[in-house]
């Protein structure tokens, strides 16, 4: 299944503003930008905003986890907007995400 799919295939569609910035500087111009922007409107995606909740739960996964397993601060906010919105996670990068058990996970393994 492809993420393409994938996406149209699931009901909710939500990411956290880490993603969002993430994937924002490897739109080449400022075209492929509104492209991006648009499908998030047209496909109504909740995009879930920093807060103190998420900043603390953050804090926590990096001080348990960073040293062990190499989670970074990205993933880190990521995996607690995850955790504080009660949704699942689905990446098909999980490496860093594995350890955190307080997390729904979902390993998306694109075909």
């Amino acid at each position: 299944m492809s993420a393409k799919q994938l996406i149209l295939d699931t009901q909710d569609r939500a990411i956290s503003a880490v993603t969002y910035m993430e994937y924002v500087p490897f739109c080449r111009n400022k075209q492929e930008l509104a492209v991006f922007e648009k499908m998030l409107n047209a496909l109504h995606f909740t995009i879930y905003d920093i807060d103190s909740s998420i900043s603390y739960q953050a804090r926590q996964i990096v001080k348990q986890y960073a040293l062990s397993h190499s989670v970074e601060m990205g993933d880190a906010l990521i995996a607690a907007t995850a955790i504080m919105h009660n949704e699942l996670l689905c990446t098909s990068n999980i490496k860093h995400f594995i350890p955190i058990t307080e997390l729904n996970l979902e390993h998306y393994s694109p075909e």
